[in-house]
């Protein structure tokens, strides 16, 4: 079992103390000032706790407008969890609380999974964005990338169909790109030919107009990082397979 998957109440119960924590330190931050914590966000961890609650307990979450459907407000609250950890590593970032910040990066990708495991569909890609990347940076281990690569293959397959078809190709950074180079990237470091494969096949399909470029890019890391042979072989076959350089 992956670090990063929480039951239910594990989850609630992290959260809540992070959350707690950053917002004391803020509170202490600014004391004697006007700037007071926002009501809406203590109003947004209190609904997504609730959330996360009534989905354990098998409840239906409620509708929360005549016009809404059940399935639309639990993808309301799944990004709204999202986006409240996003806030709240902001200001851990602000108030330089590393392991705050450390542990809103891991929370963000706990969140994530979660949702998408209960067929929640993802919105809020800068947070998962932001957070499969700095949390990759500060691992090491192949075998934790071999999980982070199959947290983030779930992720990336609940993010909603309108995001997925990607109609708009003109902005290199946008989220959507960003999320699946680095998922590859991620997958290049498990060091695994089948977890490396598996989504390198998924960034031909999902951007084939940027494939040779990221494999161009996988290369060159080739001969800077001391990779073992097992990997500069699968890179290179794909590298063949995307660019079909000419012989000189």
């Amino acid at each position: 079992m992956s670090d990063l998957e929480m039951d239910a109440q594990t989850l609630s119960q992290t959260l809540s103390r992070v959350a707690d924590h950053v917002i004391e330190a803020r509170s202490k931050a600014f004391t004697g000032g006007k700037n007071h914590e926002p009501d809406q966000l203590d109003a947004d961890i209190d609904r997504f706790l609730k959330f996360i609650d009534l989905v354990h307990k098998g409840k239906e979450y409620p509708n929360q407008t005549a016009a809404s459907t059940p399935q639309t407000d639990r993808d309301l609250m799944a990004n709204t969890g999202l986006q409240v950890i996003h806030t709240l590593s902001h200001w851990a970032i602000h108030l330089q609380l590393e392991k705050a910040v450390g542990e809103l990066e891991k929370l963000t990708l706990c969140v994530a999974l979660w949702c998408a495991r209960q067929q929640c569909q993802l919105s809020t890609l800068t947070a998962l964005v932001d957070a499969v990347s700095d949390y990759a940076n500060r691992q090491s281990e192949s075998e934790t990338m071999s999980e982070l690569t199959s947290v983030v293959g779930e992720i990336i397959d609940a993010i909603e169909p309108d995001i997925k078809a990607d109609r708009d190709k003109s902005d290199p950074h946008r989220p959507w790109r960003l999320l699946n180079v680095n998922y590859g990237i991620i997958a290049t470091r498990s060091l695994e030919p089948a977890i490396m494969e598996q989504a390198y096949e998924n960034i031909i399909q999902r951007f084939p107009e940027d494939a040779a470029e990221f494999f161009r890019e996988g290369m060159e890391q080739m001969q800077i990082i001391d990779y073992p042979d097992h990997v500069r072989i699968v890179m290179e076959k794909y590298y063949h397979t995307t660019n079909n350089p000419t012989l000189h």
